[in-house]
Parts: structure tokens; sequence; C-alpha cells
């Protein structure tokens, strides 16, 4: 049965392993046997792995994100930890949808199943 799933990558992206092992979860997730619909959120300090301006080979990033998005796996980050954090919306990479906390609230509050990160 196919589910709703999101996967919050709530950690900063260097000198951890969470946002790569998130991505590689969000992946398998959506290339399942259920294929299931997977949004990844960036949100909290995992913003900054959002932004255009990192270095996504570094971080291991590229592989999973070219996957997730091969399974229809849409990407996100949280308005409002980016105005928390002064990170504005012209920072944030092309292939990240820009929502406002409220709707991240939402789609958390209807998901089916989260996985944090």
């Amino acid at each position: 049965m196919k589910r709703d799933v999101v996967v919050l990558l709530t950690r900063g992206p260097y000198g951890r392993v969470h946002v790569p092992e998130g991505l590689r979860a969000a992946r398998g997730v959506a290339a399942g046997f259920d294929r299931h619909d997977v949004s990844v959120v960036f949100t909290q300090d995992g913003i900054y792995a959002a932004r255009a301006a990192v270095d996504r080979d570094a971080l291991n990033m590229t592989g999973h994100l070219v996957d997730l998005a091969e399974e229809d796996g849409d990407l996100f980050v949280d308005g409002a930890s980016m105005a928390a954090r002064d990170v504005t919306p012209d920072e944030i990479a092309a292939d990240v949808g820009v929502r406002s906390g409220e709707e991240i609230a939402t789609m958390i509050e209807r998901a089916d199943h989260t996985l944090d990160f």
C-alpha cells in the first residue's frame, strides 16, 4: 500500500552523516516495493544542506538526489527555519522548494510516516 513519507533532515551538513543517510533512506523508501510518495524536508540546521553553495559531491548527496528525482521524490526547505537563521530564498538550490513553516507542519501532520535525521 502506497504511503506518504516525510524525511526530515534536521542537522547541519558538515561533520555528520545525517544528511546523506537521510537522503539514502528517502531514496530507498521511494524506490521500494510500494513506491511510496516521499518528501524530503530540510529544517532546523538541515537547511544549510539545501543551500546552492553546498558542495553536494563532498557531502555524498548527488547520487542520492539523482535517484530520488528519478523516483519523483520532492525536496523542500522550511521557510521558518531559514528566517531564524537569516538564510534567504535566493541562497537555496534550484531543485529545492521553499515552504512556510505552516506548510511544513501540515505536510508532517498529514504524512503516514516521518523519518528524522
